[in-house]
This record gives structure tokens, C-alpha cells and sequence, in this order.
């Protein structure tokens, strides 16, 4: 089991307001494991919205060439992402 760190809770708490403010609901509570598109309802269009909005909290830009869908699977794994390219 890993544990979360300081650092990586931040790129998650920004996932998670960044997906409160897209879907207009407040997924602040939101397990690491929850399933962006399959539990919270998060579309194609919505994904897109969901990045500028991330990038707007944490005043980062990310590489659009290195965004793949499995980076949406779930909050984590988007958090991972956010984390890999905000410190690139």
C-alpha cells in the first residue's frame, strides 16, 4: 500500500475541485479509485473543460501530445498525470 504524500495530495485535491467546478456537484470527497467517466459521468467535451480547468488552478500547461485516455480512468490516475507534467 502507498501512501500519499503531501505533493501528490495536492495534484488530487486540484482534480477533484477541478471536476467539482466541470460536473457542478461536489466530488471534494472523492476516492482516488473513483472512475471519471463510469462513476461521475465526465464526457469527451467535459474531459477537455476539466484540463483547462486543472491547468488554471495550478498555473501549469500541459503537453497534449502526452495525454492518453487511460490518464482518465480515475481520479488518480489523472492525478498522476497532472503531477508528471506539472513537474516536467
Amino acid at each position: 500500500m502507498t501512501e500519499t504524500t503531501a505533493t501528490d495530495a495536492k495534484y488530487v485535491d486540484a482534480v477533484r475541485k477541478g471536476l467539482s467546478e466541470v460536473l457542478n456537484k461536489d466530488v471534494s470527497g472523492a476516492a482516488e479509485s473513483v472512475r471519471l467517466f463510469d462513476e461521475l459521468g465526465l464526457d469527451s467535451s467535459s474531459a477537455l473543460e476539466l484540463l483547462i480547468t486543472i491547468e488554471e488552478i495550478l498555473d501549469v500547461q500541459f503537453d497534449a501530445d502526452e495525454l492518453d485516455m487511460t490518464h482518465f480512468e480515475t481520479v488518480g490516475s489523472l492525478a498522476g498525470f497532472v503531477a508528471a507534467e506539472a513537474s516536467a
